[in-house]
Order: C-alpha cells, then sequence, then structure tokens
C-alpha cells in the first residue's frame, strides 16, 4: 500500500526497471482558437455565391439549349468542319454539342467543388486560401460589373443570369471585406486575440 495514487507519471518516476529512460511525455495540444464570427459569415457567403454560380450555370445551360439550332447549323457551316475529310450529319452535330454541354457540366462541378474546398481551407483559419478567394471574388465582381455594362435585349434568361450576377457580386463583395476585417486577419494571420 506504499503506491502513490493517483500513480506518478512515468517521466517523473525513477529509473526504469531495466535502466533505460522512459519515453517522453506526449506534448498537450494547443487547442483551437475560435473562428472569429466575420470568418464564418464570410464562409457562409462564399457558400451563396457558390450557389449563385450553379444556378448561373443551369440558366445559362437551359438559354444555350433554347439555341441548339444555332449553334448546331453554325458547327455545319463551319468550312474548317464541312471539309470532305470529314462527313458530320446534323444528328452527329446535335450529338456533338450535348456531348459539349456535358464536359461543361462537368466542368462546372469541378470548378464549384474546388471554391467551395478553399472556402473550408479559409475557415480553417489558411491565409492562402482566403487570398485566393479574394482573387476569385474579385474576379467575379469584374465580370458582374462587365455583364452590367454591356446592356443588350437578351430575353428573360438573359434579365435571370444578370440578377444572379450581380447578387453573387454582392455576395462577393461580402465576403471579401468580412475577410480582411482586423479579427479575421489577426486569425489567418496567427496573431493572439485584441483585447477590445
Amino acid at each position: 500500500m506504499t503506491e502513490q495514487w493517483p500513480p506518478t507519471p512515468p517521466h517523473q518516476q525513477g529509473p526504469s526497471p531495466n535502466n533505460l529512460p522512459y519515453p517522453p511525455p506526449v506534448p498537450e495540444s494547443k487547442p483551437e482558437r475560435p473562428v472569429p464570427v466575420d470568418v464564418g459569415t464570410a464562409a457562409q457567403l462564399l457558400w451563396a455565391v457558390a450557389g449563385l454560380g450553379l444556378i448561373q450555370a443551369l440558366v445559362g445551360t437551359i438559354v444555350i439549349l433554347g439555341e441548339k439550332s444555332t449553334f448546331v447549323d453554325q458547327l455545319l457551316s463551319d468550312p474548317r468542319v464541312t471539309s470532305n475529310e470529314i462527313d458530320l450529319s446534323r444528328t452527329a452535330a446535335e450529338n456533338l454539342f450535348y456531348v459539349g454541354i456535358g464536359v461543361l457540366g462537368v466542368f462546372i462541378l469541378l470548378f464549384t467543388t474546388l471554391f467551395l474546398l478553399f472556402v473550408h481551407f479559409m475557415r480553417k483559419g489558411r491565409n492562402w486560401a482566403r487570398m485566393l478567394l479574394t482573387l476569385g471574388c474579385a474576379t467575379i465582381v469584374a465580370w458582374a460589373i462587365m455583364a452590367v455594362s454591356a446592356t443588350g435585349s437578351g430575353g428573360s434568361g438573359a434579365l435571370v443570369l444578370g440578377g444572379v450576377q450581380i447578387l453573387q457580386a454582392v455576395a462577393a463583395v461580402g465576403a471579401i471585406v468580412l475577410m480582411h476585417r482586423k479579427d479575421s486577419t489577426a486569425y489567418f494571420l496567427r496573431l493572439p486575440p485584441s483585447d477590445e
């Protein structure tokens, strides 16, 4: 009954029975820093940007599918395609059109997944992800400005695309601002939290 309770950790005990040193204690991991509210809100806005991008891609695909005959006629009238080396019927051109739409859809889903992966890393405090998202959001805003300034009559599809693009740009600007506020910058640069 001479043993101490709780038992003494191995690194504080005397020599081991075989005169071998005890292994060093396992260092305790630092507790994760809490995510600032601004970073969490920026992540939510970036999810909205991704969702609006998918809506924009869906509406754009519907508009393009509505103009299928125009695209197929343009493909069939192209002299590089209608040479004697390639025999392209209208059915084959329409099938090629659908394959192109499918490849575009897969590319859009992969790009959106990559964007959301960057959002995940940004929320975890990775500064490189914040910078890439800032660059991507600035590009979205620039495209929206160009789309708004290029006024044209494109029907209801173009109107919906323009509205979604404007909403996407507003969410992107909000995310940029929130990612670069004082508390957010301290979080990304691993600075100690401010006492304010």
